[in-house]
Order: structure tokens, then sequence, then C-alpha cells
């Protein structure tokens, strides 16, 4: 039995959620981004340094200071949003494999009848797309598409710059929030919790509640994308996709650094500094190595 020549990666046109739960998401992780963006370098940066040519040869210092923090804005928005666009204009769907002779399928592979496709394994049919996965991982609310063979360096990238953002960000805004906020009370405990009660019973105003809701909502997305980077890792270490760790399937577990090349490409080291440094998988998203092979 022979197959078609193994499909090489192409970009797909962007296209509207398909879902309101991925419309949702696709708006607070883009124009979410856009406010935090413009929230720490025009509105908190310039706080700590407004004083700036006030003292003498410490200006050139402070400049520099401000450049390094420009610097990291850029590189870490550059990550999210290149990844980001990466993740959605790479097509991991299951289209192009084709049987030229032959009526029976290879081990491990099966039908999607919904699709009318062959499907090797680890593939499997996304309600949401309408459409097969190769490798399908799973459907991400944020990008609105599904996470699969040929786009998961780009999640796993993304999500990453997304927890050292949050980090970054929270540790720069910590003086900033102390000098509006004060320092951590019961009170302001309870007003991180629920940020507009503190508003509706008039216990502080409009700008208070901004910066305590922009604090609020920049550590819980901390911990939401930890668990998240957490689940992937986990994952990566026993060689699995998220279907196989709930089935607890570790067929594919070939060790950490297989496991790293197979998911992330050949240079998976460098996947964090700049989304567009190649990185070539091993194989095509039709065959899968297992243990005893």
């Amino acid at each position: 039995m022979k197959l078609s020549p193994p499909p090489r990666r192409v970009c797909l046109r962007l296209e509207l959620p398909k879902t309101l739960l991925d419309a949702l998401g696709q708006v607070v992780f883009i124009f979410g981004g856009a406010l935090l963006l413009w929230y720490e370098v025009w509105h908190i940066l310039p706080t700590y340094y407004s004083d700036v040519g006030d003292h003498g040869n410490k200006e050139s210092d402070r400049q520099s200071e401000i450049r390094i923090h420009y610097a990291v804005a850029v590189f870490f928005a550059v990550n999210v949003y290149g990844n980001y666009y990466k993740i959605v204009t790479t097509d991991t769907s299951q289209k192009r494999y084709m049987f030229t002779s032959g009526s029976l399928l290879p081990d491990g592979w099966r039908h999607c009848f919904e699709c009318n496709l062959n499907l090797p394994p680890r593939s499997h049919h996304c309600k949401i797309c309408d459409t097969c996965i190769l490798k399908r991982d799973h459907h991400c609310w944020f990008t609105g598409c599904c996470i699969g063979y040929f786009n998961h360096r780009y999640y796993i990238a993304m999500v990453t710059h997304c927890i050292l953002t949050a980090l970054y960000c929270n540790i720069f805004n910590l003086d900033f929030v102390i000098s509006v906020k004060g320092h951590l009370t019961l009170f302001n405990l309870l007003s991180y919790i629920g940020p507009h009660f503190g508003l509706i019973f008039g216990y502080y105003g409009f700008y208070d509640f901004f910066i305590t809701t922009m604090t609020t909502v920049g550590t819980v997305l901390f911990f939401i994308f930890c668990n998240l980077l957490y689940i992937q890792l986990k994952q990566i270490y026993y060689g699995q996709t998220k279907y196989e760790l709930k089935k607890n399937i570790k067929s594919y577990d070939l060790g950490l650094c297989y496991s790293l090349r197979e998911c992330m490409g050949k240079r998976w080291y460098l996947i964090l500094l700049f989304p567009w440094i190649p990185s070539p998988l091993p194989g095509s998203g039709n065959y899968y190595r297992v243990k005893g092979d």
C-alpha cells in the first residue's frame, strides 16, 4: 500500500471565530494584550521616570533603563503575537492523505466518516473546526483553532512568553500599585478579589477601580497560563497529547529528548527566541514511533 507524498505545511487565511467562546477568547487575548502594552509602557513606565533630566549625570543611566524596558516590551509583544499569528495561519489539518492503491488502512489508521478522510495515528476530528487534525492536542479558545502537529511549537512558545510577560509586569507594577492602593491590608486584598464592589459602594473612584482590575486580571492570567504550560510540560515529558493524557496512553513515551524534538522540532531550544526561527519537525505527521520499535 502506498501513500501520496507527505503534506507540506501551508498558510491559511485568517478565519472568523467559529463559536462565541472562541470570539470571546480572541477578543480578550488580542485587545487585552494591546491594553496591557499601553498600560505598562505608556501609563506606568513614565511614572517611574517622570523626573528624568533633573539629576545631572544620572540622566543617561535612567534613559538606559527606560530603553531596556522598551526593548523587553517589544521582545515579549513580538513573541506573543508572532507565535499567535503562526498558530492561526499554520495548516495542521488532515486533508491531503490519499491512498493510491489497496483498500486496507495501515496499522493504527482509521477512517473519519464526517470528513471522509483516512486518519493516521493520534489524529482526531474537531467538532468546532469541523475538520480532522494531525496529532490533535486540543482546541484553543484564545486562538480559535486547534493545536496539532504543525503548530504545537508555536502554542508552547506563546504560552511561555505569556507567563514571562505576566510575571515581568506584575513585578514591575508592584511599586506603582502600592503608591495608588497602599500596602496590602484586608480591605485591599478583598478589593483585588472583587474590584467592582469597591466602585459600586463608593470606596474608591474609577481610576483606583481600573488599577485594581488590571492588577487582578494580570495575576489571574499568570496562574491560568502557568497551568496551561504545566499541562503541556507534563504531556511532553510522557510523549502524550491531551487525549492520550486523559486515557493514560504512554505508547509514544520514548524519552524527553525525543519528545522535545517531535513536538517542537530539531531546534526546540531556540523556539523561545523568535517565532520565525526554523525548527524542522522530524516527520510529516502520519507516522510515530512507539515503544518497542
